[in-house]
Formats: C-alpha cells, sequence, structure tokens
C-alpha cells in the first residue's frame, strides 16, 4: 500500500486505545482496515495506570501501546505513521483520506482522534506528567492521594467540580488559579468554602518534583505549597475539526456527537474514544471501538446484501 488509490472497508483515523480496538475488531470481521497515526494520543503520557482491568500491578500507556499494536502487527494491520491532511466525501460513497500526498479511499470512517489537555504554564507540564507528577483524572488516580494535600490549577467551575470530587480522597483541598480571577459562581463559592477548599491566587514561580509524584509550589510572595499532589483543570481541546469538516454534529464543548453505535449523522462516520461526548477513560475508548467495529460491519454487510438482491444481479 505504498501508492496508488487504496480502497478500504474501514479506515482509522487515530492510534490510541479506541482506535486500535476499533482496527483490531474489523480485521477480525475480515474487512479491509488500516490504520493512520498521528502519534498524539494523550493515552501514552500515563505513567502508570492502576484502574485498567486485568493489571494488577498497573500498565504504562506505552507499554499498553506496545501491546495493542503487536496485536495489531500479528493480524498484519498496516499502520500508517501520517497525520491526515484531507477527508473528503467521495462522489459515490464513502470517503476520500489524503495523507503525506498518498490517497486512500474508504466506505467507512472511524475518527479516534482524541483531545489535547490545555496544558498549565509550568516548565516541561508534559514531562512531569509522563513521570506522575501532573495529573489530569482524579478518577484514574485519586485513590492514590490517599489523604495528601491536592492542589488544582484552574478558575473555572470545572476546576470546581473537580475540587469537590477530590474531596472523596482528601480533605485538604486547594484551587490555585496562577494570577487568573476566580469565575465562579456564588453558589459555587459558597459550597467550596463550606467543605473546605482554600483558594490561593498568587502566580506561581517554579514547581520542583518530589517522591512518590508530590511536587512543591513556590508561589509569588506567599509560602510554599510542600509536597503536594498537583492536578490540572484548564480543559481540554477536543480534535474534531475533521467530523466538523464532513458536516457531523458537535456538542457544545466541541466533542462529537454519536448514537449508540457511534455513528455519526454523516453515513459512514464513526467517532470513539475522548473525542465523544463521555467518561475519559481508556476501557471506555476500547469499548467505543468495539461498538464502532460492529456497527460498520453490519453496515457492509446490508450494503452488499443489498447490491446482491439489486435487480439483473440474480
Amino acid at each position: 500500500m505504498r501508492s496508488g488509490f487504496v480502497e478500504l472497508d474501514a479506515l482509522v483515523i487515530g492510534a490510541g486505545p479506541g482506535g486500535m480496538t476499533a482496527a483490531l475488531y474489523l480485521k477480525r470481521l475480515n474487512r479491509r482496515v488500516v490504520v493512520l497515526d498521528s502519534g498524539c494520543s494523550r493515552a501514552l503520557l500515563i505513567p502508570l495506570s492502576r484502574n485498567h482491568p486485568a493489571f494488577p500491578e498497573g500498565i504504562a500507556g506505552a507499554e499498553l501501546f506496545r501491546r495493542m499494536r503487536k496485536q495489531l502487527r500479528n493480524l498484519d494491520i498496516e499502520i500508517v505513521a501520517e497525520a491526515v491532511s484531507q477527508v473528503r466525501r467521495s462522489a459515490n460513497s464513502g470517503f476520500i483520506v489524503e495523507f503525506a500526498g498518498r490517497s486512500m479511499m474508504a466506505e467507512n470512517v472511524v475518527l479516534a482522534t482524541g483531545v489535547e489537555d490545555t496544558l498549565p504554564p509550568i516548565d516541561q507540564a508534559n514531562d512531569l506528567t509522563r513521570s506522575g507528577h501532573l495529573r489530569f483524572c482524579p478518577i484514574c488516580d485519586g485513590y492514590e492521594i490517599a489523604g495528601r494535600p491536592v492542589v488544582i490549577i484552574g478558575a473555572t467551575e470545572h476546576a470546581a467540580s473537580e475540587a469537590r470530587f477530590l474531596g472523596s480522597f482528601t480533605n485538604k483541598i486547594t484551587i490555585a488559579t496562577l494570577g487568573e480571577r476566580m469565575n465562579v459562581t456564588e453558589a459555587t463559592m459558597a459550597r467550596l468554602v463550606d467543605v473546605g477548599v482554600a483558594i490561593r491566587c498568587e502566580k506561581l514561580i517554579h514547581c520542583s518534583r518530589r517522591e512518590n509524584g508530590a511536587v512543591d509550589l513556590v508561589m509569588e510572595a506567599s509560602a510554599t505549597l510542600e509536597g503536594v499532589v498537583l492536578y490540572s483543570a484548564l480543559g481540554i481541546r477536543p480534535r474534531s475539526q475533521l467530523a466538523e469538516q464532513l458536516g457531523a454534529d458537535l456538542e457544545d464543548e466541541m466533542r462529537i456527537r454519536v448514537d449508540a453505535h457511534q455513528a455519526t449523522r454523516v453515513p459512514g462516520l464513526y467517532a470513539v474514544g475522548d473525542v465523544v461526548t463521555g467518561l475519559n477513560q481508556l476501557g471506555v475508548s476500547m469499548a467505543h471501538g468495539e461498538i464502532a467495529a460492529i456497527a460498520i460491519h453490519n453496515r457492509l454487510r446490508r450494503m452488499e446484501e443489498s447490491r446482491h438482491s439489486a435487480p439483473g444481479r440474480r
């Protein structure tokens, strides 16, 4: 598949857990599938996931990817390390996907493009994420807090919601706005005060790592926050541009709207994983991929049956 115009049953854009699962299922349904991978899955930054079933010692995002990619290679699924430049509807049916001077025609497309976390203004924020010193998912790792003090970076209702959620794991919670004004309703502020959440509005001078995933935060003109577990609650940016260009509906937060089968309103266009509204968890993304793959297989089967029953084909 190095040149020419390749025709596929499905093309998966994005090689995160959801995209690779969709490709795995499609191939095992004897469908022609290729995966395009720009290498931007945020799951690669997971230092150790301890709540993903079947891994009692936890598993790093990079190791999970290595295992899943090996599973795809064992099935001879081609993974192309390129970013998509354009997707458009073909004249008849399906889609034309362009990347790196190549084109592929696919009857169905699975968007597994994910989201991008808005990083706080901290030096080497990605490295801090990989080492587990900067966190984004209280559902994933709140259990490991074990009563230690927590600092949440943010100044919005989202940060306030994270603070209330983290109250299940510790009663020592601070919201650090890093110089921003706290932008929440009076009712939200009252609830934060009631549960003992502190608000710090100073700018951050320096963040240094400590053992066990904790950090020290040197704040401007105030005491250092020592030995805290650091979370960011600055939001996400869904990579939903391709879906929007193709005419799919988006939710208010720019995630892709899908039905119970992961299908968008555009025939043949599916979306899975974090780019879809829902719980951002590895297992959920994988389930999306399974559901989308079965839906695509059944759609193709109906199309094949329709062609075989058309006049002149009997």
